[in-house]
């Protein structure tokens, strides 16, 4: 089975089926960014959202400065003329399809209310499955599980799922709890187990401490935007003393927020800190004294798609990995 990552793709969602088509691939897993924008989500958006839009679209640059130089009203009118919002409303209604599975996660920059809408079944799209915290899927012999948003450690983490508005989200402590979980409930199975999080666990060291304590194999992950695919193992940053201090600066920034909330906070949705603050190291029984994530788990932090992508093969002898840039080789 050879699946596609990808990520950051911001609504130009025609890229998908070219690189499937390019490279074979039986499945697509996207890190979030996807473009999970409808005609009505304009209304919806805060006018910074809208000028983001605006400055990061594909229009040439001296059309972007004279469109951000016109007042509100006039900026959302040439989203609309432009068709800046991406062509997420095709899928929606039919018109354009994807050709293979396509299993994702939001990002930060999408409408929560069209997530929320799709996450909870009141609209669908063939070929697409959105992964969040209640829900892994069977990907071939793979294990994939996620969750989409931004990673803001505070009181922001407290919020009910999906956290959000006017087309920013980020992602909750009761999501992160619910993600481990789900995580446990699969157990063990002879193929990889992939942890697909918008926010790379190179600035987040909470979001590499789900990763270890998850059991994933690899993390994939967007949001960065670096100029080419970044794929790194703990090992290959530093001692194990150094990862371990890293996955606990993650943990006491959540804690820390818990801690800032105190008597403002009612716990809500059956959230359990147990399922998350648990040690992230020590070795696996019968193997060499260095944990298994230290040396094993590999993280794959995807730059945007126009830039580059990677793909994994995954057969009974194993996984293989390879990351490409737009218009070369396989590195």
């Amino acid at each position: 089975m050879r699946v596609l990552l990808l990520s950051d793709t911001h609504g130009e969602l025609g890229i998908v089926n070219r690189l499937v088509a390019a490279e074979g691939a039986d499945c697509v897993i996207h890190a979030g960014d996807f473009g999970f924008y409808e005609d009505e989500s304009l209304s919806r958006l805060s006018q910074r959202e809208i000028w983001l839009i605006i400055k990061h679209s594909h229009l040439p640059q001296r059309k972007v400065r004279r469109i951000l130089e016109l007042d509100p009203r006039a900026r959302v009118k040439a989203v609309e003329k432009h068709g800046l919002l991406g062509g997420f409303q095709r899928y929606l209604d039919g018109k354009d399809s994807f050709d293979v599975p396509v299993y994702a996660v939001w990002g930060n920059h999408d409408d929560g209310h069209l997530v929320e809408r799709l996450v909870r079944g009141r609209m669908a799209v063939a070929n697409l499955h959105l992964l969040y915290p209640e829900r892994a899927s069977r990907v071939g012999g793979a294990l994939v599980y996620g969750l989409g948003g931004n990673f803001i450690p505070g009181r922001k983490m407290l919020d009910q799922p999906i956290a959000g508005h006017g087309g920013k989200i980020w992602s909750t402590l009761s999501e992160f709890s619910e993600l481990v979980r789900t995580a446990d409930s699969e157990g063990r199975s002879s193929g990889p187990r992939i942890f697909v999080s918008h926010v790379s666990p190179r600035v987040e060291p909470f979001v590499e401490y789900i990763g270890i304590r998850t059991g994933a194999d690899y993390t994939v992950s967007g949001h960065m935007a670096p100029p080419a695919c970044d794929i790194w193992t703990a090992s290959e940053l530093g001692s194990l003393e150094e990862a371990e201090r890293r996955a606990a600066r993650g943990i006491q920034a959540v804690r820390k927020a818990l801690r800032a909330a105190k008597g403002l906070y009612t716990y809500r949705d059956g959230l359990r800190l147990d399922a998350i603050t648990v040690k992230a190291t020590g070795s696996n029984s019968g193997e060499a004294s260095q944990p298994r994530w230290y040396e094993r788990l590999t993280h794959i932090n995807l730059p945007d798609a126009d830039v580059g992508y990677a793909l994994m093969d995954i057969d009974s002898d194993g996984t293989r990995l390879r990351s490409r840039a737009m218009g070369s080789s396989a590195n």
